[in-house]
C-alpha cells in the first residue's frame, strides 16, 4: 500500500521557443533573393491535471523537477521550427496548487480531467521573412526566442469528503467510520491508531449517498506541535459538514469539547461557524440517569449547536437517528455552501472589472525601474546588438504605454532605464 502524502513542492519549467533564422532565397535564376527565415517554433508548456486514478501526492516524493520540451528554431526557405512538446502532470483529485514563492494559490483541481497551465512555453522567435515589410524590405536581424518560464509550485491535497469526523483520539471516530461505511480503518485500544485521513463512502438508498472523512485525533496545544498537530486539518475545509464525536464517559465531557473547538479555530477560523453536530459516544459505558445529564450539560453549553446526539458505535445504539440528522443536515449545510460560492464569484468578478496593469515602474534618484512579466519577455526576446532590434523594442514599449508612464514619473532625458538586463538612456537610445 502507497504511503499517504498530501504535500509537495515540485518545479516545473517549459521549453524555451526556437530562435528566429535569418536566411535569404538562394536560386538558380534570383541569386539576391529576398529574405526567407523562418520562425522559431513554440516551446512545449506545463500543465497539471487532475485524475481519478491517484489519492495521494507519493510520486513527487523522488521526482520534483519536470521540464518540456524546447522549441525547434527557424530554418531557410521560411520553413518553421517544431513547436515543443507539452508536459501534462497527473495529479489527485482535490490538489490545491499554490505560486511557492509568491504564496498565491494558483488552482484547485476537483474533477477529472482538469487541467490547469502553470508554465507557458516560450514564444518562437520571428525569422527575417516574417519580420520584412514594405518599407523595411531586406531585415537583417530575426528574433531570439522567449526563454521557458520556470516556477516553484506547493502542492496540497484536500480529500474530497462531504462529512468531517473530529474528536479527541480515542473517541471513536474510526469505529464509526467502519459501522457507517465499507471503510477498513485501523481500530485499536490506544491513541493515535489513525496515522493519516481516511475516507469512507456512506450509503443512504439507491443511488443517494456521501463520503465521510476520519481524521487523526486532535489534542490540546496541536496548534504548536503536540501529537499529530494540524498537519491534516486542511482535509476538513472541503467538507460541508462536520462531525464531532466527544466520548461520554471522559471526566470532563464539555472541557473536552471546547479543546478541540479552540484548536479548530486556531487553524482556520472559517472552520468555527462550519456547521457541525456534536455527537456524544459511548453511550454504553454510562447508566441512563448519567448520559442524560451529559446530554443536558452539552447542550446548555452549546446552545448554538442545533443538533446534539448520544450514540453507542460500540453496540450501534442510536445509530439511525445519527444517520437521518447527518444526511438532512449535509443537505441543508451544501445548499447554503452554495449560496455563499455564488455571492464569493460575484465579488471576484466585480474585483477583476478594475483590471491590471501589466507593467510597473519605480524610480531611485535618476534611475527608473519598469518591472513586469511581459516587459521582461519582451527584452528576452531583443537582441541589444542590432540597432534594428532595439528600434523594434522601442515601437512596441511605446505602444503599450511605458512612455506615457515614464513622463508621468517626471523622467528627464539623460536618466537611466532598467528594463530587465537592459539600460537605455532616455531621450538618446530609448523612444
Amino acid at each position: 500500500m502507497a504511503k499517504f502524502l498530501d504535500k509537495a513542492v515540485v518545479e516545473a519549467r517549459s521549453g524555451d521557443g526556437g530562435n528566429g533564422m535569418i536566411a535569404w532565397r538562394r536560386a538558380k535564376y534570383e541569386p539576391m533573393g529576398g529574405p526567407a527565415g523562418g520562425n522559431g517554433g513554440r516551446g512545449g508548456s506545463v500543465y497539471l491535471e487532475a485524475t481519478e486514478n491517484l489519492s495521494t501526492l507519493i510520486d513527487f516524493r523522488f521526482k520534483t523537477k519536470f521540464a518540456a520540451d524546447n522549441g525547434e528554431k527557424g530554418g531557410i526557405s521560411n520553413r518553421f521550427g517544431h513547436a515543443g512538446k507539452d508536459l501534462v502532470i497527473k495529479v489527485p483529485l482535490g490538489t490545491v496548487v499554490w505560486d511557492h514563492e509568491a504564496e498565491k494559490a494558483i488552482a484547485d483541481l476537483t474533477h477529472d480531467g482538469e487541467r490547469v497551465l502553470v508554465a507557458e512555453g516560450g514564444r518562437g522567435g520571428r525569422g527575417n521573412g516574417v519580420l520584412a515589410s514594405p518599407t523595411r524590405r531586406s531585415p537583417h536581424f530575426c528574433e531570439p526566442g522567449e526563454p521557458g518560464v520556470t516556477r516553484t509550485l506547493r502542492l496540497e491535497l484536500k480529500l474530497l469528503a462531504d462529512v468531517g469526523l473530529i474528536g479527541f483520539p480515542n473517541a471513536g471516530k474510526s469505529t464509526l467510520l467502519s459501522i457507517m461505511s465499507a471503510a477498513k480503518p485501523k481500530i485499536a485500544d490506544y491513541p493515535f491508531t489513525t496515522l493519516e485521513p481516511q475516507l469512507g463512502v456512506v450509503r443512504v438508498s439507491e443511488g443517494e449517498s456521501y463520503v465521510m472523512a476520519d481524521i487523526p485525533g486532535l489534542i490540546e496545544g496541536a496548534s504548536q506541535g503536540v501529537g499529530l498537530g494540524h498537519d491534516f486539518l486542511r482535509h476538513i475545509e472541503r467538507t460541508a459538514l462536520l462531525v464531532h464525536l466527544v466520548d461520554a464517559s471522559s471526566e470532563n465531557v464539555v472541557g473536552d469539547l471546547e479543546v478541540i473547538e479552540n484548536e479548530l479555530k486556531k487553524f482556520n477560523e472559517k472552520l468555527a461557524t462550519r456547521p457541525r453536530i456534536i455527537v456524544l459516544n459511548k453511550k454504553d459505558l454510562l447508566d441512563e440517569e448519567a448520559a442524560k445529564k451529559i446530554l443536558a450539560q452539552v447542550k446548555k453549553a452549546r446552545p448554538d449547536i442545533a443538533a446534539v446526539l448520544m450514540i453507542s458505535a460500540a453496540t450501534k445504539g442510536n445509530l439511525k437517528e445519527l444517520e437521518n440528522t447527518i444526511w438532512n443536515k449535509l443537505a441543508a449545510a451544501k445548499q447554503e455552501a452554495k449560496i455563499a460560492s455564488a455571492v464569493e464569484i460575484e465579488l471576484d468578478e466585480k474585483a477583476s472589472d478594475h483590471g491590471d496593469s501589466s507593467f510597473v515602474i519605480s524610480r531611485k534618484k535618476r534611475k527608473f525601474f519598469v518591472e513586469g512579466d511581459r516587459v521582461k519577455r519582451l527584452v528576452g526576446v531583443t537582441d541589444a546588438r542590432s540597432p534594428e532590434s532595439i528600434h523594434h523594442l522601442n515601437h512596441i514599449l511605446r505602444a503599450m504605454g511605458v512612455m506615457d508612464a515614464l513622463m508621468n514619473e517626471k523622467i528627464e532625458s539623460g536618466d537611466e532605464v532598467l528594463i530587465g538586463d537592459l539600460t537605455f538612456k532616455y531621450g538618446e537610445n530609448l523612444f
